[in-house]
């Protein structure tokens, strides 16, 4: 029997009410325990449980999870919960909120027209925002400069020169040479000089590395909508072999339209990119399920923009991964027409063609 959850307060606080709808939805699915949710979901049982506290807003990944735990559609609760974590940046004026909403709606990073230096900067803040950065994780991704220097500048204490704008969108993953151009442009509207500069940047910029991603976003929630609910069928224990092939079928073509994407940019992964993407392909060839590190190392690549969107696909590929696997080794069964438990009958192969490093 699952654990009562926690009554919350009688608020109007818009973060209450958002826990308290999801303690709704998941009465609604029949008050699953946690445990249970945390199997469906692959996040742990504390996450799920903070996720309808209402002390804080929980990031998109446990939201995601626990709505797909209790059957819900994440899109319906996309818009709220995108208001909420808005509300919650505190983001000054509406330039930057507009620029949230427009970056979350379209995927298109670019920046409005700022009115002078200082409104650059917030929506350089914002930016690092609505990917989930901090300066000590943007100076991972962009290691061109530490997180002192990149606080500094974001701060106005140091003046933003081009080679600075240009780590702080690579490590924010603006990949577009359009996008990049349009913060380079605005620069200079208050810049002329460290414009010419971010020009002569982007002139060298090698033309496998001028890639946008071009995947196509709604063949994309489309196969992503098949994965989560294939493997929602199946933690729900409605197991049969026939939803095994759908939830194969759904894992192999995220997989054809993530690893084709990097394969039309022609784009030199870096020597520990590259590993991980020749992994994902033999593996693939060798009709097995490919590591799901070397996956969610390659997903922020092949889908630079939408950042809520990547995380639902990475973690709806390690989920039907992990159940995948399980049916290879035999772990899991199916029932028959009479009710009994028999065992699964071997998997077809995964797609043995793969496309080729470059």
């Amino acid at each position: 029997m699952a654990r009562p959850m926690k009554k919350l307060p009688p608020s109007n606080d818009p973060l209450v009410a958002f826990a308290r709808d999801l303690q709704a939805l998941r009465k609604k699915a029949g008050d699953p325990p946690l445990t249970l949710m945390a199997e469906h979901s692959g996040l742990s049982t504390a996450t799920l449980s903070n996720a309808h506290a209402g002390r804080k807003l929980p990031t998109w990944a446990a939201v995601n999870g626990y709505i797909l735990a209790c059957n819900g559609d994440p899109e319906d609760w996309s818009v709220r919960w995108e208001s909420l974590r808005l509300a919650a940046a505190d983001l000054p004026g509406d330039l930057c909120r507009e620029a949230l909403r427009r970056w979350e709606r379209t995927g298109n990073l670019t920046p409005p027209h700022a009115a002078d230096e200082a409104e650059l900067l917030e929506l350089l803040k914002t930016l690092l925002d609505f990917n989930g950065l901090s300066h000590r994780t943007l100076a991972r991704q962009a290691p061109g400069y530490s997180h002192v220097t990149y606080g500094a500048v974001l701060r106005g204490a140091r003046p933003l020169k081009a080679k600075i704008l240009y780590q702080i969108l690579i490590g924010c993953g603006v990949h577009s040479l359009r996008s990049q151009e349009a913060w380079f442009h605005l620069l200079s509207s208050f810049s002329w000089r460290e414009g010419v500069e971010g020009g002569k940047l982007l002139a060298r910029v090698e033309q496998p590395r001028r890639y946008a991603g071009d995947i196509d976003m709604k063949m994309l929630k489309a196969v992503l909508e098949r994965l989560e609910r294939g493997r929602g069928l199946l933690a729900a224990d409605i197991v049969s072999y026939g939803s095994f092939i759908t939830l194969r079928t759904a894992y192999e073509d995220m997989l054809a339209l993530l690893l084709s994407s990097l394969q039309r940019s022609h784009i030199q992964l870096p020597h520990k990119l590259g590993y991980a993407f020749n992994q994902v392909v033999g593996e693939l060839r060798n009709s097995s399920i490919p590591n799901p590190a070397a996956i969610e190392a390659l997903v922020p690549l092949a889908m630079p923009f939408h950042p809520r969107l990547r995380t639902r696909v990475v973690m709806a590929l390690r989920n039907a991964g992990e159940l995948l696997r399980r049916a290879d080794n035999g772990e899991l069964g199916h029932r028959s027409e009479s009710g009994l438990r028999i065992p699964m009958p071997p998997l077809p192969p995964l797609q043995r063609t793969a496309p080729t490093a470059s």
